[in-house]
């Protein structure tokens, strides 16, 4: 989670990640993805390199203020694009790439699917990360001056892959996402068959990185574990898997062990925060794993997954829709289900408006600024990507037909300009799009967004100069747009 963020002020200054102190040599970078470094005698060995290049560099910045000793090694746990996006900035530093051989094999095998999935939830990952130039095969050791570190294969968990480093003159433990802290565990992404499967796998891997007898472990998501940390995971594990496992049994499919299982959710599981992963996510991940013959295993299980973007009946839509023949009439049941708190109306009624009146790009339009808003209603990162696709979809069928229409350029603008300031990746192909719409607005409401929202890319950029002068403008051409006021609180 990004840290010292003002819940109340969407659009204040952020704080990408900070450093913490765990031991008297090594350290954790608390970001979205965590990673971590130990200082040796004669080194520094840096685990995960983060998210994205910005963040690979801030991690940088942060191990320089700490030592200038040279960064020997980087540790990719395993393959996954949150952990390994910074490997080339810290080669280019010198450092030497490690990982196990199963993880190299999955940054290249598993890399255009991973992709796939991950740009439809609105991570733009740009090049692929680079590879590791040293495998290894069970465990590996390296030695930083005084200060041994022990790399080995954990089993599998949340990938098939997890290595963990174990720092025994410190007694610290990196895990990688084999332990995840602080919000629901993300059990598997859905387009491969790995992660929480009902087979005991994971569980298994917690006690191998258990034997090591770690004071302190660093988990890849989330707060530092410690005994109470991973009783909660193996908790939540076990209640997934055995409930799972009785619905299976009895012949339940993928819907109805939905319908059956989420809504007597216990209370424990309901009050942990949801960022990532989700209940859903668990109950689809375990059921897929329970269900799969040996002949499917790389199929995963997204196609399981019901969207996330709420629908209405179809009798309940063509009631309201019946003998209407103008896009202006299917707006106007739209907005009335708005003000009535039906989201599943509202957007299916706009679903069937781009299906009805495609030629229309109001219509796709609609749709677009209704999904972004009712997004804002899902917890979970990788569900809210349901609405993102749907809306980039929208934004992209009005700009292949009219490259330059304003509203189109605008809406697909600030989404990215906004992915990037939460995520704290590069604004620059959002902040285009906005240039070329107040290029185009001489005033009023849409130059006012433009200008606010090129101010964003700016703060993101750390350019707290030029991101208020942005904001000071946006209330130029609007002096009741209400976010820019927030932004310079």
């Amino acid at each position: 989670m990004l840290t010292a963020t003002p819940k109340t002020n969407p659009f204040a200054p952020r704080e990408y990640g900070t450093l913490h102190q765990v031991t008297e040599r090594t350290y954790i970078f608390r970001n979205i993805t965590n990673s971590s470094f130990v200082i040796g005698d004669k080194g520094v060995a840096v685990i995960d390199t983060q998210v994205n290049q910005p963040l690979a560099e801030r991690l940088l910045k942060l191990v320089r203020s700490v030592t200038q000793k040279p960064i020997l090694y980087v540790i990719n746990t395993h393959y996954h694009w949150d952990h390994t996006s910074g490997n080339a900035l810290f080669k280019s530093e010198g450092a030497e790439i490690i990982s196990s051989k199963l993880t190299k094999e999955f940054m290249t095998a598993r890399a255009p699917r991973q992709k796939e999935f991950l740009s439809g939830r609105g991570f733009e990952l740009g090049k692929d990360p680079l590879l590791p130039e040293t495998t290894f095969e069970g465990h590996h050791e390296i030695d930083l001056g005084n200060m041994p570190l022990h790399l080995f294969f954990a089993g599998s968990a949340e990938t098939d892959d997890a290595t963990a480093v174990h720092v025994p003159t410190e007694s610290v433990l990196m895990s990688g996402d084999t332990v995840m802290t602080g919000s629901f565990p993300i059990f598997g992404q859905p387009v491969w068959d790995e992660g929480l499967q009902g087979d005991g796998a994971w569980e298994k891997t917690i006690a191998n990185l258990l034997s090591k007898n770690p004071k302190h472990i660093i988990p890849g998501h989330g707060p530092l574990a410690y005994e109470k940390e991973i009783n909660l995971l193996l908790q939540i594990e076990k209640y997934f898997n055995e409930e799972v496992k009785k619905l299976v049994q009895r012949g339940f499919t993928p819907d109805q062990t939905l319908a059956d299982l989420e809504p007597r959710l216990p209370e424990w599981i309901k009050k942990i925060p949801v960022v990532w992963g989700s209940p859903r996510y668990a109950i689809l991940r375990v059921y897929r794993g329970l269900t799969r013959g040996s002949s499917d295993k790389e199929l995963g299980w997204q196609q399981h997954k019901p969207s996330s973007i709420p629908g209405a009946s179809s009798s309940a839509v063509e009631g309201k829709i019946k003998n209407k023949k103008l896009l202006k009439e299917y707006l106007q049941i739209a907005n009335e289900a708005k003000e009535g708190g039906d989201p599943a109306l509202r957007l299916t009624v706009l679903k069937k408006a781009t299906e009805s009146f495609s030629a229309d790009v109001d219509s796709w339009l609609e749709y677009a600024d209704a999904l972004i808003e009712e997004s804002r209603k899902e917890d979970s990162v990788l569900e809210k990507g349901d609405f993102f696709q749907a809306a980039r979809n929208a934004w992209d069928r009005v700009l292949a037909s009219e490259p330059s229409h304003t509203k189109a350029m605008l809406g697909k603008g600030r989404y990215l300009t906004m992915m990037a300031y939460r995520g704290g990746d590069d604004p620059s192909e959002g902040m285009s799009l906005l240039k070329r719409v107040a290029e185009k607005e001489s005033t009023g409401r849409l130059r006012a967004e433009a200008e606010f929202y090129l101010g964003i890319g700016h703060r993101r950029l750390g350019d707290e100069t030029k991101a208020l002068e942005q904001f000071k403008k946006a209330l130029k051409f609007d002096a009741f747009f209400m976010p820019a006021r927030l932004a310079q609180n």
